[in-house]
């Protein structure tokens, strides 16, 4: 899985999303994520952001290994809203009934 923020200079917000980005995604790594930081304003960044749609910066977002978009986070979210989506994405999140119930690994 991919974490893909995408940035741009001036950005207020940006800063705050690259640093629980950079903070939470290292914690990840051994379960496949892949983090990368994208600069709007280069051509890499302008062909990345016209694939995927941003409209507003700073944007999260997880992408299966074949870059399919699995969510979407628009603005700097708290290192909990980040850690729990990886989470869900990569399945390591055990839904409410298993917790209470059991079952599953």
């Amino acid at each position: 899985m991919k974490l893909l923020l995408f940035v741009s200079p001036g950005c207020p917000h940006c800063p705050d999303a690259e640093r629980v980005a950079k903070k939470i995604s290292p914690e990840y790594y051994h379960n496949g994520l892949a983090y990368k930081k994208i600069r709007t304003r280069t051509s890499e960044g302008k062909e990345l952001s016209k694939n995927y749609n941003i409209r507003g910066v700073p944007t999260i977002i997880l992408a299966d290994d074949e870059g399919n978009e699995l969510k979407r986070i628009v603005g700097a979210p708290s290192e909990n809203v980040l850690r729990s989506e990886i989470e869900k994405h990569l399945g390591l999140r055990k839904s409410l009934f298993k917790k209470l119930f059991g079952g599953g690994k």
